[in-house]
Formats: structure tokens, sequence, C-alpha cells
């Protein structure tokens, strides 16, 4: 039988894949056992933060150079053995196991934002799982994370409706919970007024933060301070809807992104 050139494409594959870098990024678990057994800050860098970092804007922050800039500083800083940056695990791994509509999405982002995104990434870096706060789909997956805060003081630092709607706090096993406010939109426009607010909180509490983009920036600045701050994303939003046993359709996740 006849070949063709399609024939040879293994090899191809395979000279490209003896040279490929694929960057460190902890799992799920042990994302979780890093920041607990090292007390670690984690900044996380998702679709929305590169979105930006490339003159975009998504839903809840308009495009501001400042961000930009601070975003790109943040991923091409130094390690620092106290703070974790966190990169999706989609990234550069399988799609395996997930819906339809996730295995779409993130072939479309991901091919299309991988290389600039590798382009800027330390490659002797470790880096935390940026999906480990979004949709767990299991009880012992939240029982591992409230592990971080469980029976800690802490401070929430969080858009001022983010748990309006809520009816399950994932916090609810913390020793003690504050609550510091800021805008749900455009947060990053008020930054140095959120700044200097999260600078009065006693360095003994943990603080954690649910305020998009502006989260990644001010893990970074708080860790940078002396305290233990984590980007947690989706996480109130993400508990919610388990124990309310919401389905997950391409529906319901287009609304759960948008802003609150």
């Amino acid at each position: 039988m006849q070949k063709n050139g399609l024939d040879f494409i293994k090899y191809e594959i395979k000279d490209d894949l003896e040279t490929l870098f694929v960057p460190v990024i902890l799992n799920f678990k042990d994302t979780i056992d890093h920041i607990i057994k090292h007390n670690l800050s984690v900044s996380r860098f998702g679709d929305g933060e590169f979105t930006l970092m490339q003159g975009g804007k998504i839903c809840f922050q308009d495009q501001d150079k400042k961000l930009t800039k601070r975003l790109k500083e943040i991923l091409t800083s130094p390690q620092n053995p106290g703070f974790l940056i966190g990169l999706p695990y989609s990234m550069c791994h399988s799609t395996s196991g997930k819906d339809e509509y996730t295995k779409s999405y993130d072939r479309m982002f991901w091919g299309k934002n991988t290389d600039y995104i590798l382009s800027l990434i330390d490659k002797n870096k470790v880096y935390a799982d940026t999906g480990f706060t979004i949709l767990p789909d299991s009880k012992e997956k939240y029982d591992y994370i409230k592990q971080i805060w469980k029976d800690k003081d802490i401070t929430i630092i969080c858009g001022e409706r983010v748990f309006k709607n809520i009816n399950h706090n994932v916090f609810e096993c913390a020793k003690s919970i504050d609550y510091i406010y800021a805008p749900t939109v455009n947060a990053f426009s008020v930054y140095d007024d959120i700044l200097a607010k999260a600078k009065t909180i006693d360095k003994n509490r943990l603080v954690i933060i649910i305020l998009g983009p502006s989260a990644t920036v001010l893990a970074y600045d708080l860790s940078n301070a002396g305290y233990q701050a984590l980007d947690m994303g989706h996480i109130a939003k993400s508990y919610d809807t388990f124990c309310k046993n919401h389905e997950i359709t391409p529906e319901f996740l287009k609304k759960f992104f948008d802003k609150d």
C-alpha cells in the first residue's frame, strides 16, 4: 500500500515530545499539602488574568495598564519560598475525564495562549494548580481544602456581593471570620485603598481573598508584607454550588463565571 506524507507525522511528534517543556504544576492534593505544610501564600493565574495581560478585558474587570504590568511582574517574579504562583493544571495536561464543554474551552483557550504563557514562566519553578479552588467534585475534596483555614482566625477580602446568594459557607469551620468588602466590579480601580485596609489586619490572621484579578496582585503584595494571603478565586460559589447539588451544564457555567 502506498504511503503518504501523513505517515511521517508520528516522527515529527516524537521529535517535538523530546524537546517539549512542560512546567511543573502541582496537582489538586499536592497544592493544598504545600500550602498547609509551608504556610504559603498563593496568587492564581487563570484565563482572566492572561486575557488582561494581553490587552483584553473580562466581565468584572476592565483593561487597566497598571494591572497588566503588575500581573506580568508577579508571574515573572523570582522564586520565593513563602509564595506560590498558580497556573492551570489543565494548560499542559490531558482533558481526559472532563465534560465536553470544558474540554472544548480548554483546547480553545490554552491552545491559543500556552505559547505566550510559557514564554514568561520559569522552567525551574514549581507552580500551584490554579484550578484547585474551582468546582471540586466531591465532599472529600472540599474537606481537604477546608484544612487550610479550619480552626484558624481568618479575614476574607471580597466583593460586596460575593456572599449575597450563598447559603453554604465553605469558611464556617474557621475559628473566627472578619470581612473586608471591596467593589465587585473593577476592584483594581481602588486597589491602593484595598491594600491599605488589608495592611491593618493582624498578621496572625490568615487572609483569604476573593476579588478576581485584584486578588492575584493583593496576595502577592500581602505576602511580601509578612502575611499569609491566599487568592481563593471562586471557592465560595463553588462550595455553595456543590452543596446545592446544581447540575453543571454549559449554561450554568456561563452564569457561574459571570460577575456577581
